[in-house]
């Protein structure tokens, strides 16, 4: 876990100085050593580096510049360089006790948190520095997962100085960590107010921002930042991140280089443009990119996964699945990482493997095409005919499935266990969330429901505990609830998966143009997201907004390529809806070799071929077969009806229509009507 702390700077009394300080060398070493700290309290971390080492240099026994040196490097977050100074601190007559806080904190830095809460006991520490020590005794008792020592910790902290900004920054931290977002927003506020130069805070308050509102709006507290410290990494890296998300490539480029000319052979800013690069699909190069972290992010779940992408797009299955194994052996619920090594797993040869590990997600009602089409082959390469015709049947469904209530890997069949381990565990909230998950999996909607509002009522700031509430509404129907349960998730952490329940709840009660307020106001934000973007191109389609459809699909096809299915199949229609004849067969017979069986895209392709007349045979055929693959499909059922009608088959056209007519839904009544009329 990456742990920020936010020291302010104490001046150590003069009189621990060595009576040398009279000397020639140690006059000159203090005149530099009252630059440096000038430089330090400026904002300029690196500055105040360099001339302390000219400081260190003049006079080597100068104890407090050794001091303000390894302040410099707790700053700079090299835990390592930090304790090196303090310990020469000591060697050069500075009490230890007096410096038992920061070298503490330079342990903790180190993820050595047992040592930094032994070397902060509060028995050996001054007064003058006890919330300083309490704030690294809670953050260490943080990362050994004692939140009950942490939270004591903080609470001591927050009684000696309930006024300070850095207790109010750490507390922001913890209540991150405990899933409690409101609170940490609140925490993050209070910090902010009381010392508004106090990066630490703006920086806890820029992330808040990014997942409660959006990556817009997150943009201009990392500026604030910069602002009072132009070469603040942390600052740096995350407005190149977001960047990068928002899709500013050059500016998100351009910060990197800048992190990269402050600190050469910064890890985060190489993967940072490795992502980029494999956004531009550039495997060769985001794979030097990834290189040159030289393995000091390999740990880290992001890294793994793009590790994994870049092996498997370059077709080293064996390495991508080492990669992705580890990963999902990490995060379980990790739905990107299982299908990735799913995939990988299956093009390897190794069908077992990939049934296994893409199961969870296949079985789930929002599975994708590409998932269940690999399961499909990968049961009929096994022999196992009948169960590969259930998923490659539902590879085929032409609509898009609705949002799966959760992102978690749950089995129905465990729910005996988890009622008890849930009633044995009444606090422990992932226990509650497993057990919720495995009761909407089973269709248990109501008790769902109400382990879920239990669940709320004791982590009312967590945003998780609202969407768990809507989920189970969802399941018992009451969309309108569920709208409300998102809405106020929503208030709290306005993520992807959050937005897109809002917006499909809305939709279902009815609240169409409530639900587009919704979509517009997330892509404000998230201008780059997917399903988003998705959703926005359907709006479009429905409202006949034909070349506003267009840019965005073909900006997503220009994103994801030419592999999906239902993708070019809106493209196509769009086009042909804009009477753009050449584009839209284009489009459309791309769909269709990729999805030969979905009804959707055969009826789209089949269509545009009869409408233009430039195979109307062969259209017509593929109509008649769209209609016996999808025959609860009104709209199909119309065009098959048109198109005999056109073709002077009366009786089949009037028994098309008659079906159309029959379902609901359909739209085209009258039509529908006047053609079976005529016959």
């Amino acid at each position: 876990m990456r742990i920020r702390l936010v020291f302010a700077w104490v001046i150590l009394a003069l009189s621990a100085m060595p009576q040398s300080a009279q000397a020639d060398g140690r006059a000159d070493s203090m005149a530099l050593f009252r630059k440096a700290y000038g430089r330090f309290k400026a904002g300029d971390v690196p500055a105040a580096r360099v001339v302390l080492l000219n400081a260190i240099k003049a006079d080597p026994h100068n104890a407090i510049a050794h001091v303000l040196q390894g302040r410099v490097y707790l700053a700079l977050k090299d835990g390592v360089a930090a304790e090196a100074e303090f310990g020469r601190a000591r060697d050069s007559g500075i009490a230890a006790d007096d410096i038992r806080h920061l070298m503490a904190n330079a342990y903790l830095l180190q993820d050595r948190p047992q040592d930094a809460i032994d070397e902060a006991d509060p028995s050996h520490v001054p007064g003058r520095f006890a919330v300083w020590a309490a704030r690294v005794r809670a953050m260490a008792q943080l990362s050994l997962d004692n939140d009950d020592a942490a939270t004591a910790e903080l609470n001591l902290a927050l009684r000696l100085s309930p006024r300070n900004s850095a207790v109010w920054t750490d507390i922001g931290h913890f209540r991150i960590e405990n899933g409690e977002t409101a609170g940490a927003v609140d925490a993050a506020d209070r910090a902010v107010a009381l010392d508004p130069r106090n990066v630490e805070a703006l920086l806890l308050k820029g992330q808040l921002v990014r997942t409660q509102y959006g990556l817009t709006a997150a943009l201009p507290w990392f500026d604030r930042m910069l602002a009072i410290d132009p070469n603040n990494l942390d600052a740096l890296l995350e407005k190149a991140a977001t960047l990068g998300d928002i899709g500013r490539s050059r500016a998100m480029l351009a910060t990197t280089r800048q992190v990269l000319a402050i600190r050469p052979g910064n890890p985060m800013a190489f993967y940072l443009q490795a992502v980029l690069a494999a956004r531009a699909r550039n495997w060769t190069l985001a794979r030097s990119l990834l290189q040159r972290t030289d393995g000091k992010l390999d740990d880290l779940p992001a890294t793994l996964l793009l590790a994994g992408a870049i092996e498997y797009q370059t077709g080293n299955y064996e390495q991508a699945i080492d990669k992705l194994a580890r990963l999902v052996g990490m995060q379980p619920e990790n739905m990107k990482a299982r299908r990735l090594m799913g995939a990988a797993q299956w093009r390897q040869g190794d069908d077992a493997s990939a049934i296994d590990t893409l199961r969870p997600i296949a079985d789930r009602p929002d599975a994708d095409t590409y998932t269940l089409t690999i399961v499909g082959r990968a049961l009929e390469r096994q022999g196992q005919r009948k169960d590969a015709a259930l998923y490659l049947d539902r590879a085929a469904i032409p609509t898009r499935a609705e949002p799966s209530p959760l992102d978690v890997v749950a089995d129905p069949r465990q729910l005996a266990a988890l009622r008890a381990a849930a009633v044995a565990n009444p606090g422990d909230t992932k226990t509650q969330i497993a057990l919720i998950a495995a009761l909407l999996r089973a269709d248990q909607g109501a008790e769902a429901l109400d382990v879920s509002q239990a669940l709320l009522a004791r982590n009312r700031g967590a945003p998780m505990a609202h969407v768990l509430v809507g989920d189970a509404y969802v399941a018992t129907g009451n969309y309108a609830a569920a709208a409300t349960a998102y809405r106020d998730a929503a208030n709290i952490s306005f993520t992807e998966p959050v937005a897109l329940r809002l917006i499909d709840a809305l939709r279902r009660a009815g609240n169409s143009a409530g639900a587009v307020e919704v979509l517009n106001l997330f892509l404000s934000q998230n201008p780059q997201d997917v399903p988003a973007q998705l959703l926005a191109a359907d709006v479009m389609l429905s409202n006949g907004q034909w070349d506003k459809a267009i840019n965005i699909l073909e900006s997503l096809r220009g994103r994801l390529g030419d592999r999906d299915a239902a993708l070019l199949n809106n493209l196509a229609w769009a086009y042909f809806s804009a009477v753009r004849m050449d584009q839209a067969l284009v489009y459309a017979g791309k769909a269709y070799d990729l999805a030969p069986a979905n009804p959707a895209v055969g009826d789209t392709y089949g269509w545009i071929l009869f409408q233009t007349g430039r195979d109307r045979q062969k259209g017509l055929a593929l109509l008649r077969k769209a209609a016996g693959q999808s025959p609860r499909d009104a709209g199909v059922r119309w065009h098959l009806a048109q198109a005999y009608a056109a073709t002077g088959a009366g009786a089949q056209a009037k028994a098309a229509a008659q079906a159309a007519l029959a379902l609901p839904g359909f739209q085209d009544r009258a039509k529908a009507e006047a053609l079976i009329a005529r016959y």
